[in-house]
């Protein structure tokens, strides 16, 4: 695996993929960080916002991170975020849904030398389900509807932006992404961007692949080998929607993206930028447009 990494890489540092612009601040852009604050249910959510810095304004990106994390979440996306700016990109991130505590089962001393009833449905080689079934609809359901508000009023406010419209988002909330997405219940963006994407739920984790097989549009897909147990196991399915969809010019890199791997964030960086502002319009009927050679 390092192998075809460290080629693929080389190869495409040879063709010039990853060839830094020089990056020219724009004098009347605002490099700060910028906080602010959307409604949810009634409720304050934070958004970070990063004016671009560069001579041309590409466009806009939003970021969405793991549930459970903030909106400056360390790692690749808070790379992407800080960097993503001064190639031309207003990136702004969302605080995600909240992940509620897993659930404990932890036995009682004196229940250990107890029969059992019966009830546990789960096979003796498989992990215990975190939640119920019920339990766990009410939670994706949850954390969609708030992701879909949330959207709804970032992606209203970019459309003032210039320039081509990104969506980037990670572990668990890929999969709510590509839920909404697919139910039409937020825009689609020019470039979806998912990192190590993964449902919580087996069933649900599954379905990844079907859903991206029907979505119209570009994905770049960034997959490392130390991802979730679930990530891995639709990442095969996953590399072959795109290839079977080449007129999207969707592709999945496989390489790694611990906080170690400052080559590979650079990497990804250049990617996001080169893939981003080479989309041109979807075009439904004509699929194999959608993407400039």
């Amino acid at each position: 695996m390092l192998k075809f990494i460290r080629v693929l890489l080389l190869s495409m540092l040879a063709c010039g993929l990853f060839a830094a612009p020089t990056v020219q601040a724009n004098p009347t852009a605002d490099a700060e960080q910028q906080t602010s604050q959307i409604q949810i249910d009634g409720k304050p959510v934070t958004v970070l916002t990063r004016d671009w810095q560069y001579r041309i304004h590409r466009g806009s990106a939003i970021f969405i991170p793991a549930p459970g994390d903030n909106a400056m979440s360390p790692g690749l996306l808070e790379y992407l975020r800080q960097q993503l700016n001064l190639l031309g990109w207003t990136t702004i991130s969302l605080t995600p849904p909240s992940q509620p505590a897993e659930p404990n089962f932890t036995t009682e001393a004196t229940e250990v030398n107890k029969a059992g009833d019966g009830k546990v449905q789960d096979s003796g080689n498989a992990t215990t389900r975190k939640r119920s079934d019920t339990d766990w609809q009410q939670l994706q359901q949850s954390q969609q509807h708030y992701l879909q508000q949330g959207l709804t009023q970032l992606q209203a406010s970019s459309q003032a932006l210039a320039g081509k419209k990104l969506l980037i988002a990670a572990g668990p909330s890929a999969a709510l992404v590509l839920n909404l997405l697919s139910n039409n219940n937020i825009m689609a963006p020019d470039l979806l961007v998912l990192i190590n994407p993964y449902a919580d739920e087996a069933n649900a984790n599954a379905q990844i692949p079907k859903l991206l097989a029907n979505l119209p549009l570009a994905v770049l897909d960034l997959q490392s080998p130390d991802a979730n147990s679930a990530s891995l196991a639709t990442q095969l399915q996953r590399q072959q929607v795109y290839d079977s969809h080449p007129g999207y010019h969707s592709r999945q890199l496989l390489m790694g993206l611990d906080l170690t791997q400052a080559t590979a964030y650079d990497v990804c960086l250049h990617l996001i930028n080169q893939m981003g502002s080479s989309i041109v319009a979807i075009d439904k009927e004509n699929p194999a447009k959608a993407v400039s050679p």
